[in-house]
């Protein structure tokens, strides 16, 4: 019953989420977009929430305004819902990597994305086909329509900013799309640890370790803690900690352990991270190393304090030695200075 309780909450967390990326729809954006509903939505969600069926093929419509009293064109991607370096779900890139075990993406589902063009206050709408996989499938497929303002010299190119929930800068709103074929289907997330590596995390030393979501069942408010020893040393090297992380269904993402804007050394290590959501839990243990090689190239393109520090502490040497000849070539010349002088008298 806890799973299940904790499935249902985490769905209905989702639903939330969904909900209030419309909600936001007119806060400077200049248009709004709303899905007109069709048949076979779940409920009454002001997303794209669809019980479908194998090989089903079916017209989605979006409504689109104008709230601006000049011409817009605007950009509608159908694009994947993703987990980003921040730990959040992610609807912004229309080309992100699939992850291995996502069976189906919404961009084989739906078709190509459209540039809209909208006279002065003109609602219009805008209409993809939903081509649903041709097998069965468990759990959710999820992603979201990416609408984006497009200014003249950006007609043609992609964004890759924005995220579901707000409204960017760069003029964007998401429309949330979740498909199923079996609404009641209980599915327990599974979360999995790949690879461990030194990196870069916002250009600073890190170590990441990447954590995959293997099911098709999108969860949030997970706290992940994470805990970093030289290996033989039970005292803690480096930690960090996150709250309110979220994942997709089906994708992965690397959870940065921040090196303090220290550089990284080669050495061997050992990872003991923790990560919990609702009455889920689940403990890793890891042993690695970071090469010499390794550690070098990760530090020579981070932006550490560190570093710099150890730059400044260069020049500041270079400097006292060149005071220092500075000296000596002034005490050198007025002493030949008074010597000539003084064979002169």
């Amino acid at each position: 019953m806890k799973k299940i309780g904790f499935v249902i909450a985490t769905a209905f967390l989702i639903i939330i989420g969904l909900w209030s990326t419309v909600s936001a729809e007119a806060a400077g954006a200049g248009f709004t977009m709303d899905a007109v509903q069709p048949e076979n939505q779940i409920g009454d969600a002001s997303y794209f929430n669809l019980k479908i069926a194998p090989d089903q093929s079916q017209e989605l419509t979006l409504r689109v305004k104008n709230l601006e009293n000049q011409a817009i064109k605007i950009r509608i991607s159908p694009n994947p819902a993703v987990t980003n370096a921040n730990g959040q779900i992610d609807y912004s890139d229309h080309d992100a990597k699939r992850d291995t075990t996502a069976k189906y993406v919404i961009t084989e589902l739906v078709s190509s994305p459209q540039d809209v063009a909208l006279a002065a206050n003109e609602t219009k709408d805008v209409k993809f086909t939903l081509t649903a996989p041709k097998e069965a499938f468990s759990g959710t497929i999820m992603g979201g329509f990416y609408a984006e303002k497009r200014s003249d010299d950006s007609a043609d190119s992609s964004s890759n900013e924005g995220q579901m929930l707000t409204v960017k800068n760069n003029y964007s709103l998401v429309l949330g799309v979740a498909l199923t074929e079996n609404p009641d289907q209980n599915i327990t997330p599974k979360l999995k640890l790949n690879a461990v590596r030194a990196g870069l995390s916002n250009e600073h030393t890190a170590v990441l370790a990447n954590l995959q979501n293997i099911e098709p069942q999108a969860f949030g408010s997970m706290t992940v803690d994470a805990k970093i020893y030289k290996k033989g040393d039970d005292n803690v090297f480096k930690e960090t900690k996150r709250d309110n992380q979220e994942m997709a269904p089906n994708s992965n993402y690397d959870f940065a352990i921040d090196w303090q804007k220290e550089q990284l050394e080669a050495g061997e290590y050992h990872l003991s991270l923790v990560a919990t959501s609702g009455t889920q839990e689940w403990k890793f243990e890891r042993d690695f190393s970071i090469a010499k090689l390794e550690a070098q190239a990760v530090n020579e393109k981070a932006v550490d304090t560190s570093k710099q520090s150890s730059n400044l502490w260069l020049y500041v040497i270079i400097g006292i030695l060149v005071l220092i000849i500075l000296f000596l070539f002034v005490f050198l010349l007025g002493r030949k200075k008074g010597k000539q002088e003084k064979d002169e008298a």
